[in-house]
């Protein structure tokens, strides 16, 4: 261990839960990030069911994340990052996803947002924003919704934007040290991405997220009062005149990251059950055995559940091939191209999530009764699943991919503004 170089990340916590993730030492980056993720894994498995049951947010386990360096995975080692891959974040998103769906929830939404600044550009011009998360292991929160349209920047007379009104369903930024603001241009014609620290003044966090699942992710309502976005935390912009449409390759990183989630929680219920059937005999066990493990009817519904989420994680690893091709060669992709990795993207998560929503509430066919015990909270699987994968409705994605599967033609992005941005 070591002493992190700027544990205060430079600006004062917006409160005392901020304050409480923020890591009080540094680990050196771990040669093996999943085995990493692993050992925490098993650590946030302790309180685990509390946590879900009382609404806890998880504090001590983003500072044990920040702490051991995973939050800067993807962050290249020229700009003080770990310089892990794709596999290596999704894997575990994956690992901490088995015993911790809420942490592991916001530490996958802080691994695509914390990559925007990357994403905006791919010529370093906004380097400074990551050599600061690297020195001080920054959590990011985002406030990045395409859909309200009445967010707008209005120009401030010293430079920079200001920023009034509501932004839903926020996920990560009230325990986040900084947010990614998207807004639209005052000129209306394209869009503005700001970084921003959660303490400025004028942002006021409603705390009214209150769902069945990923009860401790820490999403809600944020409103603007006047909130400054001063010039230098803008972020260049490198892909034409401005940006008019979704942010180039987020969407399918997201999709990435919540397949995660989807399969992680799977897998979590299934070794959770698996426990249990080794431990006693559920009501109507096949005669003669002595634990349910032992059931032949119970056997075969353990392995068409087990096969069918082996199928999930082969699904993901061969799409994460795909997408880190894609990053590495990111500068080059036509808009073809960035459409087949967004169907890519959109189809994996549409086949984890049908996958998790179908596999986790059925493990009550193998614990029985005994497992609805509100001790053994073996609904936060499905409630997790179910919460996460109702942001985005899987018929609309499979709308889409039947569209562009059956007429074969590119996914494209239209501009979501009338006119062609201009500068």
């Amino acid at each position: 261990m070591t002493s992190i170089t700027n544990p205060t990340s430079g600006f004062p916590a917006r409160n005392d839960l901020v304050a409480a993730t923020r890591p009080l030492s540094a680990e050196p980056y771990p040669k093996d990030w999943v085995e990493r993720a692993r050992q925490l894994a098993e650590v946030f498995r302790n309180g685990a069911i509390e946590r879900d049951h009382e609404r806890v947010r998880p504090v001590d386990q983003i500072r044990r994340l920040r702490e051991s360096g995973l939050v800067s995975l993807l962050y290249p080692q020229t700009l003080g990052g770990g310089g892990g891959n794709f596999r290596d974040a999704a894997y575990s998103v994956l690992e901490i996803a088995k015993t911790d769906g809420s942490t592991a929830a916001l530490l996958g939404f802080h691994f695509y947002n914390s990559l925007v600044p990357l994403l905006t550009d791919y010529t370093n011009r906004n380097a400074d924003f990551v050599r600061r998360s690297t020195d001080a292991r920054w959590l990011w929160g985002n406030v990045t919704q395409y859909v309200n349209k009445e967010f707008v920047a209005q120009h401030h007379p010293d430079g920079g934007y200001t920023i009034s009104g509501t932004k839903k369903w926020n996920t990560g930024a009230p325990l986040a040290e900084i947010t990614t603001v998207l807004a639209i241009h005052p000129d209306r014609d394209r869009y503005i991405y700001g970084v921003i620290p959660t303490n400025r003044e004028g942002l006021t966090f409603l705390d009214d997220w209150n769902p069945i699942g990923l009860r401790g992710a820490d999403s809600g309502t944020i409103t603007f009062e006047n909130v400054r976005i001063f010039s230098e935390e803008v972020l260049h912009w490198s892909h034409g005149p401005g940006q008019t449409g979704p942010l180039p390759l987020w969407a399918s990183f997201g999709a990435i990251f919540y397949s995660a989630v989807f399969i992680g929680r799977t897998l979590g219920a299934l070794e959770r059950v698996r426990g249990y059937t080794l431990e006693g005999r559920r009501q109507g066990t096949f005669g003669g055995a002595s634990v349910s493990a032992d059931d032949p009817f119970i056997q075969a519904e353990f392995a068409g559940y087990w096969v069918q989420v082996q199928a999930a994680r082969a699904y993901l690893d061969t799409t994460l091939d795909r997408v880190q091709a894609a990053w590495d060669r990111r500068a080059e992709l036509t808009e073809e191209e960035r459409g087949e990795i967004a169907l890519d993207t959109l189809a994996l998560r549409t086949f984890a999530s049908r996958a998790a929503l179908e596999i986790t509430p059925r493990i009550f066919e193998l614990a029985g009764g005994r497992g609805t015990a509100w001790a053994a909270d073996f609904d936060q699987y499905w409630r997790d699943v179910r919460t996460l994968s109702s942001h985005d409705p899987e018929v609309l994605a499979r709308r889409v991919i039947g569209q562009h599967v059956l007429h074969e033609k590119p996914l494209v992005f239209p501009s979501h503004f009338k006119s062609p941005a201009s500068i």
